[in-house]
């Protein structure tokens, strides 16, 4: 102990952030995984996934720091209308473009479907605003993390350390049956891990941007939700009751094309050392 705190957390604040996140997550996730599918299971899942919100507050307040300061970054909106325009338009415009290049190499994509009814949408980014990925996660990986690593590794290098780490904090989540992890092809996993590592450089360029927590948290909310709007064939996908994982790999591959383009673009024009621009319209609060 250090003047009464812990000393990891004195010494070590993003990898005691990063052990208290796991630690949290993964103890009061892991009943879940003989539970089968069931509300129980659900509940403790969902409880689970607070770990970096839980762990950013506690190294917060064990370090002697503000805890209301760093919680201020989830109601800090005042940011432009052009990031809120990035943050609730980006995913959206991924989306299409994800929907072009599955057609392009014909991929299964079926336009005539039903489309998703916006009640639903909205729905949907709301659950996940705070239950998967907004609130439960964003004050966490970008709030405490990002922002104490950007000065040390630079914003992109930091982005992808932050990315590992958020990845591998999901591995449970891969042997729990309730979770939708559980069923993902093999092709699929692999796509996944990329996907992380892309969109949480997407992830820093907006929150070093704004310094806002809150804006992380709709474009994280607004990723999980975009896909909804890409018209996949279902009937292509599971072929008699079987997962076909070709057409899951072209789908998967394109995704993470499009926001592997993303990341660069971003990193091209922003510049790797803080993702920020001097000149940009609403002027950088986090370096």
């Amino acid at each position: 102990m250090t003047d009464g705190r812990i000393a990891l957390a004195d010494d070590h604040p993003v990898a005691a952030f990063f052990l208290g996140a796991y630690l949290y997550t993964w103890l009061v996730s892991a009943p879940a995984i003989v539970m089968g599918v069931n509300w129980t299971a659900a509940i403790l899942v969902y409880l689970g996934s607070f770990g970096p919100l839980v762990s950013a507050a506690a190294v917060t307040w064990l370090r002697g720091e503000s805890v209301r300061e760093w919680a201020a970054q989830i109601t800090t909106w005042r940011v432009g209308w052009r990031w809120w325009a990035v943050a609730l338009g980006l995913p959206l415009a991924a989306a299409g473009l994800i929907t072009a290049g599955i057609v392009a190499v014909r991929g299964p994509v079926e336009f005539g479907q039903a489309a998703v009814s916006p009640a639903l949408f909205v729905g949907v980014f709301l659950f996940a605003m705070v239950l998967s990925g907004g609130l439960n996660e964003e004050p966490g990986w970008r709030g405490f993390a990002q922002a104490r690593l950007n000065d040390e590794y630079g914003a992109a290098r930091a982005s992808v350390i932050v990315g590992v780490v958020w990845a591998g904090w999901h591995l449970p989540y891969f042997v729990i049956p309730v979770t939708p992890h559980s069923g993902f092809p093999l092709v699929n996993q692999i796509g996944w891990f990329g996907g992380i590592l892309t969109l949480s450089v997407v992830l820093a360029w907006v929150y070093n941007n704004t310094g806002s927590v809150l804006l992380a948290m709709v474009l994280h909310a607004m990723a999980n939700t975009a896909d909804m709007i890409i018209p996949l064939a279902p009937d292509q996908i599971i072929v008699d009751g079987v997962v076909d994982e070709r057409a899951v790999a072209v789908v998967v591959v394109v995704h993470l094309a499009v926001y592997t383009l993303i990341a660069l673009g971003i990193v091209g024009v922003y510049g790797s050392a803080t993702l920020v621009r001097g000149d940009a319209p609403d002027g950088p609060l986090l370096g």
